[in-house]
Parts: structure tokens; sequence; C-alpha cells
């Protein structure tokens, strides 16, 4: 009767932990300081996540939770975390639905830099470039692709606090024969992923372009290699006829389908 007596205290225990842990998800989602404070001081776990990955300061941000956000801060959340479906960080969620408030406490916790700047940057927002700047001193490379991309899609305000932090100018693009690049026109698939990339060319300059997306330039870094610096993208060919696309540290083989 004693072992069964503990058996059934163990698991209302281990049920009250979960109850309090989907609490605090719930709480943090909605922006529910209150019950948020209550769901912790019952020991609900800072760091417990939802099927996808989303911790209770992940939820928060990405809704634009403000104050839920200071106090999961205060209380040592960790703001780092991404999610498992997208792969996002919680910065990127606040950036992206212009959370900005948000995102200016969460660029004082970040430890990297190199990311928080290229993500600042992204969102266009010249307040954040300067926090980002005055939290943490990113790499000179950084600085530089941070500069690069700001001049490239005219952010004038962003590139001036860019190249006040010691940005350098841009290299100019490498020199590519014109037959050479002609030979990269065509529709390309990949087997890894159901996306068509078409490449053509325009006034001597290479374009790609996604299935439903919209074109982009392509800046040549040598003869085989060229970058799209707003979206870290890198192209590289290995023939005329193939390329891997690389992007957020993941690579896909494309093989031409159909010569232009």
């Amino acid at each position: 009767m004693l072992r069964i007596t503990l058996l059934l205290f163990a698991a209302s225990l281990g049920l009250r932990a979960w109850d309090v842990n989907e609490d605090l998800l719930e709480a943090s989602r909605l922006g529910d300081l209150s019950a948020v404070r209550a769901q912790v001081e019952k020991g609900a776990a800072l760091e417990t996540k939802t099927a996808y990955g989303q911790t209770p300061l992940y939820l928060a941000a990405m809704n634009g939770r403000e104050e839920v956000v200071r106090f999961l801060l205060d209380k040592g959340a960790n703001p780092e975390v991404r999610d498992t479906f997208y792969k996002a960080s919680i910065l990127d969620f606040a950036l992206m639905r212009k959370h900005y408030g948000v995102a200016k406490m969460l660029i004082a916790k970040l430890s990297k830099p190199d990311q928080v700047l290229a993500s600042v940057v992204d969102s266009g927002n010249a307040g954040l470039v300067q926090t980002a700047l005055e939290a943490g001193k990113p790499s000179q490379a950084a600085l530089d692709k941070t500069y690069e991309v700001a001049l490239g899609q005219k952010q004038t305000d962003i590139a001036a606090l860019l190249k006040k932090a010691g940005a350098h100018e841009p290299a100019p693009a490498f020199a590519v024969d014109g037959k050479t690049i002609e030979a990269y026109a065509g529709t390309y698939k990949s087997d890894q992923i159901p996306l068509d990339i078409k490449a053509f060319v325009r006034e001597g300059k290479l374009y790609m372009q996604g299935t439903g997306q919209p074109e982009f330039p392509l800046k040549a870094l040598s003869a085989t290699q060229f970058e799209f610096a707003p979206a870290q993208v890198v192209v590289e060919f290995d023939s005329p006829s193939s390329f891997t696309l690389k992007q957020g540290g993941a690579s896909f083989r494309f093989k031409k389908a159909v010569a232009q």
C-alpha cells in the first residue's frame, strides 16, 4: 500500500509540474504578467518548451509582450533559443513582427554581435542598429558586410552608422567574362528542395529568381562564386550546368534542367 501511495504522489507531482509549465507558456503568450509571476513562483521552468521548441520568453517576445519579456530576462531566461520548425531565433521573430521594444531588450542580452547586427540591419531600423553597435563589438567582417547590404538597399542612415563604426568601403565586383555569365543562364532544379531557380543575365549581370519569389542580383566574387549579401546567399558554380546554393549554414545542389 505504501508503494502505491508513493507512486501516486510522484505522479501527482509530475502532473502539477506539467500544469504549471503549460500555464507559464500560455500566460507568456498572452502577456499576463501576474500569471507569469505566479507560475514562476510555483516552480514552473523558465526554459520549458512547446512542441516546436518555443520557451516562455520566445512566446512573449514573438507576441510583443514587453513587460513579460523584461521579467523573464531579469529572471535569467535564455534569449538565444531557436524554434525547431523555422529555425528562427527569438530576435528574428521580434524583428519580423516589428516588436522593436522587445528587440531592444533582447539585443542587450544576446552574446553574438555579428549575428545581431546582420539581423537588425536587415530590419531597416536605424535605432536598433545603433543599439546593436553599442551592445557589443561586431567583427570587421560583419561591419563590412552589413555596410555593403545597407548601401545596396539604400539605407543611408544605417550605412552612415556603420561607416562611423569603422566599416570599409565594399570591394568592386569581380569582372566576369560575358560568355561565362551567359553560360550560367537557365532553369535549375534540386533533389533536396521543391524549388526551381531561374538564372538569367540583365545588362551583363547575373540574376536569380526562385519560383514565386522576387528576383535578386548576384555580385561576382570570382568567375564561379557569386553572392546576394542581403539574404546571406552564396552561389558556387562547379560547371555551367550546376551550382551549390549556401544560406544559413545549409547547402543545396542544383542542376540545370532547361538551358536559356
